[in-house]
């Protein structure tokens, strides 16, 4: 059973990021991850670091906290990586993990658009999600996916990330 965490971040939340993706995105460009794909990860490696996109950061860090509590096992930790990646028509992304040789992770993704190509997940399942704009989902970082192309002549614009687990607490959960 795939262990995937779907939520949204309100409408409201999202302009902001919005406009500074639209106002950047010139910058962004084609990376080789046999794919064609534009990123800001060329740019910058940690976008959510960027003072127009900290109040979606710490919503993202509530979603990241209500997804640990749901299943029971909350890790101190933080947000290594975010980038920002644009699908135009045709462009899609392989089958892919997010593993890292040094940190064990949770990766993310949020749409920033309306028109939205299907996230695949699992190669042998195969679990299909046709997000929404403000869907959050959030999944252990070997989960494979990928984005499936984008047949639509909007862009498909979405922000990714790793949440790296430090220490797992280990404190009793207590009720009220």
């Amino acid at each position: 059973m795939l262990s995937i965490y779907k939520s949204n971040i309100k409408k409201e939340m999202l302009n902001e990021a919005v406009q500074f993706v639209n106002k950047l995105q010139h910058q962004f460009q084609e990376r080789s991850w046999d794919c064609p794909i534009r990123t800001s990860y060329n740019v910058n490696d940690n976008i959510l670091n960027c003072r127009n996109l900290i109040n979606l950061k710490r919503q993202i860090q509530l979603h990241l906290d209500e997804f640990m509590y749901s299943r029971e096992f909350y890790y101190d930790g933080y947000i290594k990586e975010s980038w920002i990646n644009i699908y135009e028509k045709g462009f899609y992304q392989e089958f892919h993990q997010h593993i890292s040789n040094i940190d064990k992770s949770f990766s993310g993704v949020l749409y920033l658009s309306e028109n939205n190509s299907a996230i695949e997940f699992d190669l042998v399942a195969r679990h299909k999600i046709i997000p929404q704009f403000g869907d959050i989902l959030i999944f252990d970082d070997d989960l494979f996916h990928r984005v499936i192309p984008n047949n639509n002549d909007d862009l498909r614009i979405s922000l990714a990330f790793n949440f790296v687990k430090k220490n797992q607490w280990k404190g009793l959960l207590l009720e009220q």
